[in-house]
């Protein structure tokens, strides 16, 4: 029964991510599950990052990111909507990574999550080459207090080192928001300093 509900939501998936790719436009107003969204580039960790993320998202504040994120190594960066319901983490490790281990750093993760969370059911692994950057992630369903939560977790290469990320939100809304979320991926990029 599990194998028919995974090869379901996957068939959906495909089928939504065909009707939205080509009508997403980061330039333009996104109205998602009746919400508006407005999308800007936007940096990090000392302007060494680039990401086009929802202008409408702001720090989630520190009691509920205590709150959501239990571990004592909270995500340094989280974006929040205003209910706390949809998210984007950031995380620049100190470790040194190269492109061509990215894939292999999603992979541990991976197995990680399923030794911790073995409920967790995955769905598509992809490698994106952006002319920017090069971007893995994998998305997948996982179970909270508050009910199931859709996931997008990624890697790439900053400065040499790993950027880890996740963007999530309700189970319920991860058809309009999943191609979109995919689309931010895209425009991850290292800010280069400009030479005089």
């Amino acid at each position: 029964m599990a194998f028919a509900d995974e090869a379901i939501i996957k068939l959906r998936a495909e089928a939504e991510q065909r009707k939205w790719e080509s009508n997403i436009d980061l330039t333009k107003e996104q109205v998602l599950y009746g919400e508006a969204y407005n999308f800007a580039p936007k940096q990090f960790f000392d302007d060494r990052l680039e990401l086009v993320v929802p202008e409408e998202f702001s720090p989630m504040p520190e009691e509920m990111a205590a709150e959501k994120y239990l571990t004592a190594q909270r995500p340094q960066v989280i974006l929040s909507n205003r209910d706390c319901t949809i998210d984007i983490t950031l995380n620049l490790l100190e470790d040194l990574l190269k492109a061509i281990q990215i894939p292999l750093c999603l992979q541990k993760l991976k197995k990680t999550i399923r030794e911790v969370y073995p409920a967790t059911l995955f769905y598509d692994t992809e490698l994106l080459e952006t002319g920017h950057a090069t971007v893995a992630y994998m998305d997948f369903k996982s179970f909270s207090l508050s009910g199931p939560v859709y996931n997008i977790m990624f890697v790439s290469v900053i400065c040499g080192r790993p950027l880890i990320g996740t963007f999530n939100c309700l189970f319920e809304h991860w058809e309009q928001w999943r191609p979109v979320a995919l689309e931010m991926l895209k425009t991850i990029r290292e800010v280069k300093e400009e030479k005089p």
